[in-house]
């Protein structure tokens, strides 16, 4: 892991933006260049280091391929030795990155609550908004994000309004290569978002897309995805068995004509869905306008805490 002031590929790291098993995410900057930029850096085991250098290679090309205001810009790639270890004996892997747009924000998962408030409520209809655009723009390019999920969508704030941003192409694939399955059948993909047609092998298309968009502003909504199960058999069977949960039965103030909206989105039969993102979004966005939305619970006292506070 690097530090502040280090130096990686000619970008100076300035703050680490999070890291998992094997990569990190940087905020970083290079003389003679306007602004910082979000530094992606994969360390890559020996034994699988072809695998993940075309995935590597393929995220940035996919999304190379895209031009939108609300999908990520991908600016330069490479790939650099690791530092010389004393006494290393074993084969060192080449160390990858890429430079992509920093947004100056936060993952909409963040924004996941019980208890929204309209602030919330406003910025999750820029996001179903401005993210069914970029979704039904990256379909007419051909391509499929296939990880849509909050997580994946950095929000910005301007004087505007938010900024919705979709990020991560990692597993993203042309339309003609759609494949569901990754090498020894497992599959690729977050499953509490993951189309029925994606669990069982299926052909997937935009709809796929559009499932994984709706599971998360399901979750956005309501504070939780549609079928939050204890294992992942559980949400796997709910996927391509289960009725799709009501959402006023978690926030009885949503307009109740959005249940057949999300019903619709999250059919199990990618046909039965929306014909595009935006006009799911649409939807949506006009069933919240001037909605109330209640302010938090008050806090319960017990008997005890009352006494306690006198």
């Amino acid at each position: 892991m690097y530090r502040v002031g280090d130096e990686v590929a000619g970008y100076v790291i300035d703050k680490c933006l999070g890291s998992g098993s094997s990569a990190e995410v940087y905020r970083a900057h290079r003389a003679g260049e306007p602004g910082p930029v979000a530094l992606k850096v994969l360390h890559t085991p020996p034994s699988d280091q072809e695998r993940v250098r075309e995935r590597f290679h393929r995220e940035f090309t996919i999304a190379s391929l895209l031009d939108h205001p609300n999908i990520v810009d991908m600016y330069a790639r490479g790939e650099i030795d690791p530092p010389e270890v004393p006494d290393e004996k074993r084969t060192r892997a080449t160390i990858l990155w890429m430079a992509m747009e920093y947004i100056d924000g936060r993952p909409a998962n963040d924004l996941v609550d019980p208890h929204p408030t309209a602030a919330d409520i406003a910025t999750i209809v820029a996001i179903a908004t401005q993210v069914g655009a970029a979704l039904d723009y990256a379909h007419r390019c051909e391509v499929l994000h296939r990880d849509v999920k909050p997580a994946n969508i950095m929000v910005s704030t301007r004087p505007g309004g938010p900024r919705a941003v979709l990020t991560d192409f990692g597993i993203a694939q042309l339309l003609d290569d759609a494949r569901p399955l990754a090498r020894n059948g497992r599959v690729q993909g977050s499953i509490a978002y993951a189309a029925p047609e994606l669990l069982t092998a299926q052909r997937l298309s935009p709809a796929t897309d559009q499932y994984a968009f709706a599971a998360g502003l399901f979750e956005l909504l309501t504070g939780a995805p549609p079928f939050p199960r204890a294992t992942a058999f559980a949400i796997t069977y709910a996927h391509l068995n289960d009725p799709v949960p009501r959402l006023t039965r978690a926030q009885p103030w949503l307009p109740s004509s959005l249940n057949s909206v999300f019903a619709k989105a999250l059919a199990k039969d990618p046909t039965d869905r929306y014909a595009t993102c935006t006009e799911f979004s649409d939807i949506i966005r006009r069933a919240l306008q001037d909605v109330p939305v209640p302010g938090p619970p008050r806090r319960r006292w017990w008997p005890w805490a009352r006494e306690t506070a006198g």
